[in-house]
């Protein structure tokens, strides 16, 4: 089941001033929009939520709380 990703657009400075969001995500779950908000930036967009691990990376390092992740964590085997 994907990840459940939400981000608000006008919240964001854009992944140009920021983009702590692509940088932080190990599964390339987003991308640049093509289009602008209505400050002026690019906010991300979600291209893989399939790929999403729930891993709240971009979440809890975006400064402007515009990103919202929800759904199961994919759960880790202890090594024998």
């Amino acid at each position: 089941m994907p990840a459940n990703l939400r981000i608000y657009h006008e919240l964001c400075k854009g992944v140009d001033e920021c983009g702590i969001c692509l940088y932080v995500c190990k599964k390339d779950v987003f991308k640049p929009s093509e289009t602008l908000n209505q400050k002026g930036y690019r906010p991300p967009v979600v291209i893989k939520d399939d790929q999403c691990s729930v891993c709240e990376n971009c979440m809890i390092f975006c400064p402007d709380f515009a990103i919202v992740v929800s759904g199961e964590k994919s759960r880790r085997r202890a090594k024998k």
